[in-house]
C-alpha cells in the first residue's frame, strides 16, 4: 500500500500543479476573482477558484483508496459529504451564497459523515473520566465538522496562510497515522497535502490564485474528518485534541474575533480587520514575517502533539495546560504591543499637534508685531 501511496502522491502533486495555471486562465476569461476592497490585503484582482484543482487533484485518487480500503463506516456517504462540502464552497464561489443556505447546506455534508457511521461517539481522559454521548453524538460530530470547515476559512484571509497552516498541521497527521499504523487515513492524508502543496506554489506570496470558500471548506471537512477515522484509536481524548492543538492558532484566533464582534455589538459573521494576520501587519510585520510567525508555531504544536502521542495518557491533560498556556502569553504580548504602539501613535500625533499650535502662534506673533 506504501507504494501506491507514493505514487498516488505524485500523481495528485502533479495534477494540482498543472490544473493551477489553466484555472487562472479561466478565471481570467470568465472573470473569476476576488476583488479587493478596504478589508483584504491584496491589491489586484486574484482568481478565487484555486480550490478546484485542490479537488480535481484529490477527489479521484480519494475515492478509489475509501471503496477499496473502507472500514467500519459507509464509504459511499463520506464520498457524498466530500462532494457537498465542496460544492458548497464553490457555488459560492461563482455565484454567492446567503450564509443561511451556505450553513444549511454544510449541515447536510457532515450529516453524511454521520450517517456513513464515522462520528464521536465518547471520551475517555486516562481512567478518570468517561462519558458516553449516546444521541448527542450526532450534533456534536456535525458541530465538529462544520467548526473546522468554517475555521479553514475564516483564517484565509492572506496569501499562504490558511494553506501553509494546513500543510504543516496535516504533515503532523501524517507522521501520527504512520507511527500508529493507520494506513487508511495515512494514504488519504498524504493525498490531501500533494494537492494542497502544488496549489501553494501558486499561492505563496504574491500570490497568483486564491483559496476560495470551495478548497477551504473542502479541506477544512477532510481535516475534521480524518480524526473520526482514527488517527489515534488507543486514546479517545487525543483523537480530540491533535486536530485542534495543530490548529489552535486559527481557533485561538477565531474565537478572540467572535468574542470581539459580539462586545461590539456587531454581526458575528460581519468580516473585518481584528484577525491574528491583520493585527500583526497593523503592528509592522510583512506578510512573509506573519508567514513565518504563524508557521513556526504552527510547527511547535505539531511537535508536541507528537509528544502527546508518545507520552502516556495521563500526561495529556498537563501537556494541553502547557500549550494552552504558551498561546495565551502570545496572545497577551501581541495585545500589549498593540497597545504600546497605540499609544505611541497617540503621543506622536499630540506632539505634532502641540507643535502645529506653537508654530501657528509663532506666526500669528510675528504678524501683530
Amino acid at each position: 500500500m506504501l507504494n501506491y501511496v507514493i505514487f498516488a502522491g505524485v500523481l495528485t502533486f502533479i495534477i494540482s500543479l498543472v490544473s493551477i495555471p489553466i484555472i487562472i486562465k479561466l478565471s481570467h476569461r470568465f472573470n473569476l476573482f476576488d476583488s479587493t476592497s478596504h478589508r483584504k490585503i491584496h491589491s489586484k484582482d486574484t482568481s478565487r477558484i484555486g480550490g478546484l484543482g485542490i479537488f480535481i487533484a484529490f477527489f479521484p485518487a480519494a475515492c478509489y483508496l475509501i471503496l477499496k480500503y473502507s472500514q467500519n463506516y459507509n464509504p459511499y456517504f463520506l464520498i457524498a459529504g466530500m462532494l457537498i462540502a465542496f460544492l458548497c464552497g464553490f457555488v459560492d464561489d461563482l455565484v454567492r451564497i446567503r450564509v443561511r443556505y451556505k450553513l444549511l447546506i454544510q449541515i447536510i455534508s457532515a450529516s453524511m459523515i454521520v450517517l456513513s457511521g464515522l462520528m464521536i461517539k465518547d471520551l475517555r481522559i486516562y481512567t478518570f473520566f468517561y462519558i458516553n454521548f449516546g444521541v448527542f453524538s450526532y450534533p456534536l460530530t456535525i458541530f465538529w465538522i462544520i467548526a473546522f470547515m468554517n475555521a479553514v476559512n475564516l483564517i484565509d484571509g492572506m496569501d499562504g496562510l490558511s494553506t501553509g497552516i494546513v500543510l504543516i498541521a496535516n504533515f503532523f497527521l501524517i507522521v501520527i497515522s504512520l507511527i500508529s499504523g493507520n494506513y487508511p487515513v495515512l494514504a488519504l492524508a498524504v493525498l490531501l497535502e500533494c494537492s494542497i502543496l502544488g496549489f501553494y506554489i501558486f499561492n505563496f506570496p504574491p500570490a497568483k490564485i486564491f483559496l476560495g470558500d470551495g478548497g477551504a471548506y473542502f479541506i477544512g471537512f477532510m481535516y475534521s474528518v480524518f480524526p473520526l477515522m482514527g488517527v489515534k484509536k488507543s486514546a479517545a481524548l487525543t483523537v480530540f485534541l491533535i486536530p485542534m492543538i495543530l490548529m489552535l492558532i486559527p481557533i485561538s484566533d477565531i474565537v478572540q474575533v467572535i468574542l470581539k464582534r459580539y462586545k461590539d455589538g456587531k454581526n458575528l459573521f460581519h468580516p473585518d480587520k481584528n484577525h491574528l494576520h491583520h493585527r500583526l501587519m497593523n503592528i509592522g510585520f510583512s506578510t512573509k514575517e506573519i508567514l513565518a510567525v504563524v508557521y513556526t508555531y504552527t510547527a511547535i504544536l505539531g511537535i508536541f502533539s507528537l509528544i502527546m502521542v508518545a507520552v502516556h495518557s495521563k500526561f495529556t491533560m498537563f501537556l494541553l495546560g502547557f500549550i494552552i498556556l504558551i498561546v495565551g502569553i502570545s496572545f497577551y504580548m501581541l495585545n500589549r504591543a498593540e497597545t504600546l504602539i497605540s499609544d505611541l501613535k497617540q503621543e506622536s500625533k499630540s506632539s505634532k499637534d502641540l507643535l502645529r499650535k506653537n508654530l501657528d502662534n509663532i506666526r500669528f506673533f510675528r504678524k501683530i508685531s
